[in-house]
């Protein structure tokens, strides 16, 4: 103690400084540094949310084209078997046979289509409108997270107007 005396170091007061410097990094931990890593961690799981939420929503979307190019498929060999019957019995019954069949198979490959087609655009419609959904709603919770100054503000106002 008498060389800190020495040197002009009080020992009480540095002890005191001590406790204090203690104290203080006891409350900023307590107070600010664990809300803000929950918060963080909070934000995260957010994200990585939405972002699964988007990644399963083109999971659907691509089920979708597959189940539609099935479905193509399935109408088109549907075709080429009843036009193969056709054929088949256009020999034994004659062309008149031939032509109502082809025609048959016609409208059942243009129903086909037109049920691949409406089920490809409501389940596009449906794609899209969940995709737009989960943007606005990780936008929203983005955006009112990172609107508090003004600068952010100010950005956001520029991208507005040359839009």
């Amino acid at each position: 103690m008498e060389i800190l005396k020495q040197i002009g170091i009080d020992g009480k007061l540095l002890l005191a400084q001590g406790v204090n410097f203690l104290v203080l990094l006891f409350l900023l931990h307590r107070f600010a540094y664990k809300p803000m890593l929950e918060f963080l961690e909070k934000r995260s799981a957010k994200i990585e949310e939405g972002l699964k939420n988007a990644e399963e929503a083109t999971k659907r979307l691509d089920d979708a084209t597959r189940n539609e190019e099935k479905i193509l498929s399935d109408a088109r060999e549907e075709a080429r078997k009843i036009v193969n019957e056709t054929r088949e019995s256009s020999e034994k019954r004659g062309r008149e046979l031939v032509a109502e069949f082809e025609k048959k198979a016609g409208q059942i490959v243009e129903e086909a289509r037109e049920r691949a087609t409406e089920e490809r655009e409501k389940l596009f419609r449906e794609a899209k409108e969940e995709i737009a959904d989960l943007v606005i709603a990780t936008t929203e919770k983005v955006i009112r997270e990172r609107l508090d100054s003004g600068n952010d503000r100010q950005v956001v106002s520029r991208f507005l107007a040359d839009k």
